[in-house]
């Protein structure tokens, strides 16, 4: 067991993998902690070439002799040889509908922590069905959504949860993006777009799962808004909303249900919302996106969105790598609008909820930066 590496990244030569080592390097010595870490993915020569980038940029020679793991999605002996190295991997590898499940079920059966950073909520719901008491009785964890989806959203809900003295009904998410207006090229990865298009692809059974995963009705309900409708309670009247079928909101719905469950704790209602400024900037968005829904369900739909993300994604993603400065300075601004009652027996007889609170969070860099962070604290935090 002390010959095994503490971490693993798998798929460290992508954007995003590449992206955990300056985190991995810091937070792994941090605080009296001596974990140690490995990368690993196909090839042994792109591995060692971004060991090289990030020991010049960041002037630490050490990274130059940090472990390597050769290991290939299509090689199954391969990835069970890298799960047994390791107390848990790292998953950066997409999209995870295509190319996680192997991972996943190699660290099931050795006994093997699993965290990544996917959206993809269907995947996540199959991987629990196929995986889950496997890793129940190994002992280890199998932990979906620790990049900004869903941990972003997730971590505000769990504060404004412990901040709202009283009983909670409902959190409203408003979501607002902000890009860098100088920069130019896209701002997110085409293995991003990519997870999209693949997750969208089987809709089915996306809708199916959502109906799976169902909370009591609860009163008074939490109604939707009205689309296009302008919202003072946040403080910016001057936005208007668009209902946003954000996967994040499927893996709140899941807490919530798992909180209701087993705790006995009454449900939270969740909506969540988009924030643009103006019709044109809604028109733009909706079109956008039943073109991308009505594509990826056909085959030759999906290879003209994967062949040409640019002018399907408005210019947001693209074949190219991210414009590292428009990535660096993209915003995301979140608020959480969550009412209910200031004590339990209001709640218990139907009265209107009489208290509110609103929090807000913003979040720099939140694809790559805030996702990266996230994922290794995760790790971090079940190893120790």
């Amino acid at each position: 067991m002390d010959n095994k590496l503490d971490i693993v990244v798998f798929g460290a030569t992508g954007f995003t993998g590449k992206r955990t080592i300056p985190y991995l390097h810091k937070l792994c010595e941090e605080d009296g902690r001596q974990l140690k870490w490995g990368i690993a993915g196909r090839s042994e020569e792109k591995l060692k070439r971004v060991l090289g980038e990030y020991a010049q940029k960041l002037g630490a020679d050490s990274l130059n002799s940090t472990p390597i793991i050769i290991a290939d999605v299509a090689d199954e002996l391969s990835i069970l040889a890298m799960a047994q190295k390791t107390k848990i991997v790292l998953n950066c590898c997409g999209p995870y509908q295509l190319y996680g499940e192997v991972v996943v079920k190699c660290c099931a059966m050795t006994g093997t922590h699993y965290v990544d950073v996917t959206g993809e909520t269907h995947f996540q719901d199959i991987m629990l069905s196929r995986y889950g008491n496997t890793a129940e009785e190994k002992g280890v964890y199998i932990v979906h959504g620790c990049g900004m989806d869903s941990m972003g959203v997730e971590m505000p809900m769990n504060f404004i949860t412990k901040s709202f003295q009283g009983v909670l009904n409902s959190v409203e998410i408003f979501m607002h993006r902000l890009e860098d207006q100088t920069g130019t090229g896209s701002a997110l990865n085409f293995g991003t777009w990519s997870s999209i298009v693949h997750a969208l692809s089987d809709l089915k059974s996306v809708w199916a799962s959502k109906r799976a995963t169902s909370l009591p009705k609860m009163s008074p309900s939490c109604s939707l808004r009205f689309p296009f409708s302008r919202n003072a309670s946040i403080g910016i009247p001057n936005k208007r909303i668009l209902p946003f079928p954000s996967p994040d909101e499927d893996v709140i719905i899941r807490s919530q249900s798992y909180f209701y469950e087993n705790g006995g704790k009454r449900p939270i209602q969740v909506r969540h919302y988009y924030l643009l400024d103006s019709w044109k900037s809604i028109l733009k968005l909706l079109f956008m996106g039943m073109i991308t829904i009505i594509f990826s369900q056909f085959s030759c739909g999906r290879k003209l969105l994967l062949k040409y993300p640019k002018v399907f994604s408005g210019g947001h993603f693209d074949h190219e790598s991210p414009n590292e400065e428009v990535v660096e300075n993209t915003k995301i601004c979140m608020y959480f609008y969550g009412k209910g009652w200031s004590n339990k027996k209001d709640s218990q007889f139907n009265q209107p909820p009489n208290k509110s609170i609103l929090g807000k969070i913003d979040i720099v860099n939140p694809a790559y930066g805030f996702t990266c962070l996230a994922v290794v604290l995760s790790a971090i935090i079940i190893l120790t």
